[in-house]
């Protein structure tokens, strides 16, 4: 639904509220999508969001609640009875109350537990059992699971039964009597087989899955490598315990970039949405890094100093600085960034480090002709010196070439190291190649102008 219907929207949820019109509300809600619902909730005053929630029947409630941001969700828990949370709680998906839990506080989640049934809360502490941001974290023991024995007929019996307690039924997992996992298959090839076929005969046994103790971020890319609808996960003995479905991995994917693109702007990460974050709060995010590279671009100024006898021979070298470590930090940032995104999805390995270290230096060096040969024509025209065309052509290939490697070298170190190449803020390695370009500008600078010069 886009923002312009919502907004036309609102103003008759509003007034069917204000009139206490609760018949005609439910019945437009119940019509709705449960995606659009929290769209149209969450531009509701609280009171009325609440009120028009409690419209909705257990099933929708559930579905429209797990799709509400952590804070919106604690928000409404505050405003319903004790009856309604359980309601709310067992009708919820197992994934969905484990994530719930997981941005609450402990003394809350604690409360909320002794409102579930004794089945459902041993199976919720099973899952706030499993390390956090885990494959077991995140999975739901709704899946349907077939014995290899069982006949076509008697599985479609079995799914027929079961199917609409779980949260996906297109694929279906097969268990031998210890409920080790053993093969897959579609609800399409079960409807298509001979009803007399045993379930072992149409099965796949080249099944894949990750285990509990698995990152979530292997899950997530065990499914966009076999473009399934879900992963199984299984404990140390090989037995099903539960699935990754592929709405869980959107949610991983969305979650880990967002991560891994703040570390690279070098901001501490905030899961509360934009404006419900604090000027303090954003401030205390935000200062760490920018500490950091206020001192680390003292570097530069002790370089500056160093040089001052270079640049009082020839003031002009001055008016290039602001082009050689500009360019030499947007060139690192660019080739870091490329590789921390390689190296996220699988592109490149660590172990291919110096064919990544030969190529890049190969577009280090094409990057920093061209960029070299248009730096001498600007200082050529501008200052009328070949000298100081010269030496501005020389240190802006060099530094970009230098810049391409070392923007591709600090990430896969960070690797070798067994650290996140994100924490490679992309501010950080531009303070560091602005320190690295002034060197190697002063250096070219003494050995070309002033030797000519003096």
């Amino acid at each position: 639904m886009e923002l312009k219907w919502v907004n036309i929207i609102l103003p008759e949820i509003k007034e069917l509220s204000r009139t206490k019109n609760f018949k005609r509300l439910r019945e437009f809600l119940r019509e709705r999508h449960s995606a659009d619902i929290v769209d149209l909730l969450s531009g509701l005053e609280p009171t009325e969001k609440v009120v028009s929630f409690r419209l909705l029947d257990k099933i929708k409630s559930s579905e429209v609640f797990a799709l509400f941001d952590s804070s919106e969700q604690e928000e409404l828990l505050k405003q319903f009875t004790e009856q309604h949370v359980r309601t709310l709680l067992i009708e919820m998906e197992p994934d969905d109350r484990t994530q719930l839990f997981d941005e609450l506080p402990a003394d809350v989640v604690e409360k909320l537990l002794k409102l579930l049934p004794p089945a459902e809360r041993k199976e919720a502490n099973e899952l706030l059992n499993y390390p956090q941001n885990s494959a077991g974290r995140i999975m739901t023991p709704e899946y349907v699971a077939l014995k290899m024995h069982m006949t076509v007929a008697q599985a479609l019996e079995h799914i027929r039964k079961t199917g609409l307690d779980r949260e996906i039924i297109y694929i279906c997992y097969i268990v031998d009597e210890t409920k080790k996992l053993r093969g897959v298959t579609s609800l399409k090839n079960i409807i298509l087989a001979n009803p007399d076929q045993f379930i072992k005969e149409i099965m796949n046994e080249n099944v894949v899955y990750v285990h509990t103790t698995d990152d979530q971020e292997e899950a997530a890319k065990v499914v966009q490598k076999y473009d399934i609808l879900a992963v199984p996960v299984v404990d140390n003995e090989n037995r099903l315990v539960g699935i990754v479905t592929v709405d869980d991995i959107l949610d991983i994917l969305e979650e880990e970039a967002t991560e891994d693109f703040k570390k690279m702007a070098g901001v501490q990460t905030i899961e509360d949405e934009y404006f419900r974050v604090g000027v303090s709060k954003r401030v205390i995010n935000r200062i760490v890094w920018l500490v950091v590279l206020v001192i680390a671009a003292t570097i530069s100024q002790t370089i500056l100093k160093g040089y001052s006898e270079v640049l009082t021979s020839m003031i002009a070298i001055a008016y290039f600085i602001p082009m050689l470590t500009g360019s030499g930090g947007n060139t690192g940032s660019q080739s870091s960034t490329l590789v921390i995104r390689a190296l996220a999805t699988g592109e490149i390995k660590t172990k291919e480090w110096w064919k990544i270290l030969l190529w890049e230096l190969r577009v280090g060096v094409v990057l920093g002709l061209i960029l070299g040969f248009i730096a001498f024509s600007i200082a050529a025209l501008s200052t009328k010196q070949i000298a100081m065309a010269t030496t501005v052509g020389i240190s802006l290939f060099s530094v970009v070439s230098v810049g391409n490697i070392v923007g591709v070298s600090i990430p896969l170190f960070f690797r070798l190291i067994k650290l996140d190449p994100a924490f490679v803020s992309a501010p950080l390695i531009a303070t560091l190649l602005d320190a690295t370009g002034l060197i190697i500008y002063f250096e070219i600078a003494r050995r070309i102008l002033v030797t000519t010069t003096s």
